[in-house]
């Protein structure tokens, strides 16, 4: 028994310092390659900066900031499409940033199909915290209000002061309120897919086939709800009376 926990201490001892250098040097290259695409950027070249910000997406870092410059550099790079997807994928990560939401209006106004006027819909109104808190606020916020709770009917039990419990039924309410906020941001994102088309025109047609009826037409930027998915291609909606069939390819999923 001590020899076997001998040698798992000298594997961990070797692996864990492997373990450090390898993600220490995959940052140091995640971090030389942001700094070359602000510096392509910059220089006008907008593509590189593309390449370099993607290549760090995929790397599986989700930050709010980094797909912000997507947006831009994409936007820059005259692909309103990618533009558009990259901002709206920050918008769930920084929803309050000023900046992003200037330079994701203004992506807007170049799309060239009509888009819902939202800006004073009862949902945004009602329920504006889930407009300007990020999904990961939303989830900690509706932890600490509902340790919060508890602490209050723990301390109510033990003393058996009422204020305690006054303040727990206060406090009970906006922490139900993020509770359903969260899982209703939870099930959107699992459910309810949307997406952004990319090209600048698209087909929307009635089959799979590309001779398939063509129903309508969408551009760049326009947003789409996914419905189902079939071997390569998307069943989308974009507005209650217009439903059908795109490639896959053809759409990047928020």
């Amino acid at each position: 028994m001590k020899s076997f926990l001998a040698l798992c201490f000298v594997s961990l001892s070797m692996v864990i310092p492997a373990i450090i250098t390898v993600c220490a040097a995959d940052t140091d290259m995640i971090t030389r390659d942001f700094i070359s695409s602000m510096e392509s950027y910059k220089n006008g070249d907008y593509q590189k900066a593309v390449d370099l910000l993607e290549s760090i997406a995929a790397r599986g870092v989700q930050n709010g900031k980094l797909y912000y410059n997507l947006g831009n550099a994409h936007l820059k790079n005259d692909n309103l499409g990618n533009a558009v997807l990259w901002y709206e994928r920050a918008l769930q990560k920084i929803p309050g940033d000023p900046d992003l939401r200037f330079n994701y209006e203004y992506a807007l106004t170049l799309t060239k199909d009509a888009r819902e006027n939202t800006s004073f819909s009862p949902t945004r109104i009602f329920f504006f915290w889930k407009y300007h808190l990020s999904r990961k606020t939303v989830v900690w916020t509706a932890i600490s209000l509902n340790l919060i709770v508890w602490l209050f009917i723990i301390v109510w039990r033990m003393t058996r002061r009422k204020g305690f419990w006054y303040a727990a039924c206060i406090t009970f309410l906006p922490a139900l309120i993020f509770i359903a906020t969260a899982f209703f941001n939870y099930y959107e994102s699992t459910y309810l897919r949307l997406a952004i088309i990319l090209p600048k025109q698209i087909s929307v047609r009635s089959g799979l086939l590309d001779n398939s009826t063509e129903l309508f037409k969408l551009h760049a930027g326009a947003k789409v709800r996914v419905v189902r998915t079939l071997r390569d291609h998307l069943q989308i909606r974009y507005s209650k009376d217009k439903i059908g069939w795109i490639a896959a390819k053809n759409a990047g999923i928020i």
